[in-house]
């Protein structure tokens, strides 16, 4: 990684969530986002935007068919993403992935699809103002996603990427995305937090059929705290690894006040 620059934000200048406003303080997210800009770049345009969890809904989706033409899938997303949404799902920036690729040699082979949506206001909202820096977003990217690609290219893994507002559990096969669940931490206990770890931890023993070996963390949360919450009934055994750590960056690239967990999602976004 070359430049890291990081630059705290007044308390309450983001307000995370699927609704609108995203930035309560306005003024304090444009001088922030323009002197970290000013750092590190003078004449790139295209930007790729890492936004919390919780300001996005990622689900998989499962279908029997889809159309053979690319612009049809999208309007059948969108259809099926109306009952899971908590906002407009026609006007909503939405995009997806085929997560298997179709077997043509089999007409009844379900297919998956991972899709991200975010509302249509904070879309405005985020767009808006990396244009008001006279650069232009070119990819919008939910933050465990973008973690995702942090991980190794082979292998299973589950990562537990949290933030101040979610926390998410994913699992990996070879690249092939099986689980990703976002729990909302607003009212999440320690112990509803190990949960949602038990949980995916299960799943993916019954999904692959091998015992898990290690879980990654990333994001708020360190490994010890982590580590706490689980330990807390005396069974977890599973050893814990940061999936980005100071030796993911080149010497003095991050700044002394913050982890290297926090910037996992910019690692994988580089790689990806």
């Amino acid at each position: 990684m070359g430049t890291v620059v990081f630059v705290t934000l007044p308390e309450g200048a983001i307000s995370v969530g699927v609704t609108a406003p995203l930035f309560r303080d306005v003024h304090a997210v444009q001088t922030a986002l323009k002197n970290a800009l000013d750092s590190v770049d003078t004449r790139g345009r295209d930007w790729t935007i890492v936004l919390p969890d919780a300001c996005t809904r990622v689900h998989i989706l499962d279908f029997d068919t889809l159309p053979a033409k690319p612009q049809e899938i999208l309007p059948l997303v969108r259809f099926r993403l109306r009952r899971m949404l908590p906002f407009d799902a026609d006007a909503a920036g939405v995009s997806y992935q085929l997560l298997n690729a179709p077997d043509p040699t089999r007409k009844d082979a379900p297919v998956q699809v991972i899709a991200a949506a975010i509302s249509a206001e904070i879309r405005e909202e985020v767009e808006s103002m990396v244009r008001g820096m006279q650069r232009e977003p070119g990819v919008l990217l939910p933050a465990t996603l973008a973690a995702l690609a942090a991980l190794p290219d082979t292998g299973a893994h589950l990562l537990v990427h949290t933030e101040q507002d979610s926390m998410t559990t994913a699992i990996t096969n070879n690249g092939e995305l099986l689980l990703y669940r976002t729990t909302d931490r607003a009212n999440t206990d320690p112990g509803d937090m190990a949960q949602a770890v038990l949980v995916a931890a299960a799943y993916y023993e019954d999904a692959l059929h091998v015992p898990l070996q290690e879980v990654w963390v990333a994001g708020l949360e360190s490994t010890d705290i982590l580590r706490q919450h689980l330990a807390a009934d005396g069974a977890w055994q599973i050893p814990l690894r940061s999936l980005v750590n100071s030796q993911s960056f080149s010497v003095s690239a991050v700044p002394a006040q913050a982890d290297p967990a926090r910037f996992t999602s910019v690692v994988g976004a580089l790689r990806g």
